[in-house]
């Protein structure tokens, strides 16, 4: 249902984005992919998002290279150019915020990051966050810029759980800003339905809790 379309950093710079949902939209929501890069599942949230009345943009960070190796996926995670992944990051939120409505930034382990980075990059856009399984930022001074609350979703079978939703929450205890938290009893991966740790009840509850929070905070 949606649409693939390019779009230009403000330096000039094209890349591609999978867009869905109306611009007549209640609110937008900017998805980023996992290490894997830009794979169908990413598309369907956008459209699963547009479904329930938003207008979802789907950013390649990788510039349309896409792969099913776990090595080579973290070695594309490890060799990302931040600073050019940051300008697309930028250019997806003013697309979204273009007609002045407010704004949402998700996403999934790499992606959940992502959306962190693109909520700090343009604080005064992003009304709020959706992070997944994903490494946390814990530095309350950059924690602070936030506009926004947050909502982290992890997975208990990480072995770093519950330490890293513990770490998280003083943070943003610490940076003076709203976070909300639910866990599930599933592994890293499991909202990818092409991943063999996939969860479908933890994946359904979860996509539940996000609706239910972006309803909250973009939609109401």
């Amino acid at each position: 249902m949606g649409q693939e379309i390019e779009l230009m950093t403000e330096q000039g710079e094209r890349f591609q984005a999978y867009l869905s949902g109306s611009d007549e939209s209640i609110g937008g929501i900017l998805i980023l992919h996992e290490w894997w890069g830009v794979k169908p599942h990413n598309r369907q949230w956008a459209d699963q998002f547009a479904n329930v009345g938003y207008q979802a943009l789907v950013v390649d960070l990788y510039d349309g290279r896409v792969t099913e190796d776990a090595e080579q996926a973290a070695q594309w995670m490890r060799e990302i150019d931040q600073q050019a992944a940051d300008r697309k990051l930028i250019a997806g939120i003013e697309y979204l915020s273009r007609r002045g409505r407010k704004i949402a930034v998700y996403g999934c382990s790499f992606g959940g990051k992502q959306a962190m980075q693109a909520s700090l990059l343009k604080p005064e856009l992003v009304d709020a966050t959706v992070m997944a399984y994903c490494r946390m930022e814990t530095d309350p001074v950059k924690l602070a810029q936030l506009q926004g609350p947050v909502l982290a979703i992890y997975a208990e079978q990480e072995r770093n759980w519950p330490e890293k939703q513990h770490n998280f929450e003083q943070a943003m205890s610490e940076a003076g800003k709203l976070t909300e938290s639910v866990s599930y009893d599933a592994a890293h991966g499991f909202t990818n339905p092409t991943s063999p740790r996939y969860d479908e009840v933890a994946d359904k509850a979860a996509w539940q809790v996000v609706i239910d929070f972006l309803q909250q905070e973009i939609a109401g």
